[in-house]
C-alpha cells in the first residue's frame, strides 16, 4: 500500500513538473559570428531572429556576456530597431549589437553571448535565443583598389575592341 502511494506521488510530481510554463522557441543567428577589427574600432552582428514555435513571441529585452573590459558592447542597434514581438514563423533579419574595442585593447581573439529574452506572456524575460560571437582585435588591413590609371587604360581598350568588332560586323 505504501508503495502505491509513493508511486502515485511520484508520477504526480513528474507530471507536473513536465507541464511548466508554456515554451517559447526562437532561433538567433548572426550573419557572421566572428568579426575582425582593429584596437579603437567598432563592428555590428546583425542576423536574424526567428520564432519557431507556434505562440507569438513578445521581445522584452536583451543581455550579453562579455568579460573583457577593453570591449564595450552597445545593444541599442535591437532596442530601437528590433520588432516588440513577433509572429509563429516569423522572422527579422537587422543589427543586434556593436562591440567596440578600447585603443589600448591587445590582440587576441575575444569571445561572448548575446541573448534575446521575453516570451508568451508580455512582462515574461524569459531567454528565448542565444547566439555566441568572436572578436578578433588586430591590424585590420583592407584590400587595395586597383590604380585608376589601369582601370581607365582598361575600359579604354575594351570600347575600343568592342568598336573595331561592331565595324567589321556591319561591313559582312
Amino acid at each position: 500500500m505504501q508503495m502505491r502511494l509513493c508511486t502515485g506521488i511520484l508520477s504526480l510530481i513528474i507530471a507536473v513538473a513536465s507541464v511548466g510554463a508554456a515554451r517559447a522557441d526562437a532561433t538567433l543567428t548572426f550573419s557572421a559570428s566572428t568579426m575582425s577589427l582593429a584596437a579603437g574600432g567598432t563592428v555590428e552582428f546583425d542576423g536574424t531572429l526567428t520564432n519557431t514555435g507556434g505562440d507569438l513571441l513578445y521581445l522584452n529585452g536583451d543581455q550579453f556576456s562579455l568579460l573583457y573590459s577593453d570591449l564595450s558592447v552597445d545593444d541599442s542597434p535591437f532596442i530601437f530597431d528590433g520588432p516588440l514581438s513577433l509572429s509563429p514563423g516569423n522572422s527579422w533579419v537587422g543589427a543586434f549589437i556593436d562591440v567596440t574595442a578600447d585603443d589600448s585593447i591587445s590582440d587576441g581573439s575575444y569571445s561572448g553571448s548575446y541573448t534575446i529574452l521575453g516570451g508568451t506572456d508580455p512582462n515574461a524575460f524569459d531567454n528565448l535565443a542565444t547566439a555566441d560571437f568572436t572578436v578578433n582585435v588586430g591590424e585590420v588591413t583592407a584590400t587595395p583598389e586597383p590604380n585608376a590609371f589601369l582601370l581607365l587604360a582598361t575600359g579604354v581598350m575594351l570600347l575600343a575592341v568592342s568598336s573595331l568588332r561592331k565595324g567589321r560586323l556591319a561591313r559582312e
